[in-house]
């Protein structure tokens, strides 16, 4: 975090929008089971847009983005052909979410 209250906040809100961004892209590259568990969401930002984001980053902002009612918590344990596993807890984004996700991309300019 930057020290600064105003920093900070930005920088928060960047990871949520971001955490956004991938729970959207996985809802649309789907092949079967929904969702993004923790680690899988972890993994993918530090490997693209936010390598800098800790697994306690993402957990932070996915208790934020559940508790507004952005991002779902699936419990239902299913095996994902495309994983070649089981997956438990993972997480999905809503349709309050991508409204959220839309207005932040529109105020960035960037649809």
């Amino acid at each position: 975090m930057s020290g600064s209250p105003a920093g900070d906040a930005a920088e928060f809100r960047w990871e949520l929008v971001e955490v956004l961004k991938q729970l959207n892209r996985a809802e649309m590259e789907s092949l079967g089971v929904l969702g993004l568990e923790l680690g899988e969401l972890a993994r993918t930002l530090a490997r693209g847009p936010a390598p800098q984001v800790t697994q306690e980053d993402v957990h932070q902002a996915i208790r934020v983005l559940v508790g507004n009612g952005y991002a779902e918590e699936l419990r239902d344990p299913e095996y994902a052909w495309d994983r070649s596993r089981v997956v438990a807890d993972r997480y999905t984004i809503t349709t309050g979410g991508k409204d959220f996700l839309v207005r932040a991309l529109q105020k960035e300019g960037r649809i």
